[in-house]
């Protein structure tokens, strides 16, 4: 078990190196509970490990685990209030770090599910994303706007992963980078007198 956050570390994508160091911070972390409030990665955690009479985090399945990387969303909420951040104890606990670690080690060892792998590339892919959008636009704000309980949005929610209670933006039908161009030059013209 290695605490690494170094992408180039010959142990950042091991395995078993990762589960290791999952297992040593969520027994730190089930033994402070600071974060409980935070995000429902805390809840989660806690919750599995109070099951064991022990309350081993050792005995955690691989997939409970990823439950709680998954449940993470990278508020870093945790890290500005552990009192058990590497600048600032031995333990060098740094949880969001650690659940990019370990989502990165998913991936790259193929533990990701066809649903999700898909999803994360269209949703990296945000100029695309934004072009489509915007080329849509009034059919994407439908979809946007719909009720949270409305089969539109528990579609989106199933294909992209996004909550169908999440509040999006609508997309505009002018990128903003041409909106600018064409309002800079008007105002050009205005100040130089034509």
């Amino acid at each position: 078990m290695t605490t690494t956050y170094d992408p180039h570390h010959p142990l950042y994508l091991d395995e078993a190196d990762v589960r290791g160091e999952l297992t040593r911070v969520y027994d730190l972390c089930h033994g402070c509970r600071l974060c409980f409030k935070f995000c429902t990665s805390f809840p989660t955690l806690f919750d599995f490990v109070d099951r064991f009479d022990d309350q081993d985090a050792g005995r955690l399945t691989p997939a409970e685990q990823d439950q709680v990387v998954d449940e993470c969303f990278q508020c870093k909420l945790c890290y500005i209030n552990c009192p058990y951040i590497p600048e600032l104890h031995e333990w060098a606990l740094d949880f969001p770090r650690l659940m990019l670690r370990a989502d990165a080690m998913r991936h790259a060892n193929g533990h990701q599910p066809t649903k999700q792998k898909i999803a994360n590339q269209a949703m990296a892919r945000t100029d695309v994303l934004g072009k489509v959008g915007s080329m849509a636009a009034p059919i994407a704000n439908k979809a946007i706007e719909a009720p949270e309980g409305s089969f539109v949005r528990k579609a989106m929610a199933k294909t992209t992963g996004v909550s169908a209670t999440r509040l999006l933006p609508p997309y505009a039908k002018q990128r903003f980078s041409t909106w600018f161009k064409k309002h800079t030059a008007k105002l050009a013209a205005k100040r130089q007198g034509r």
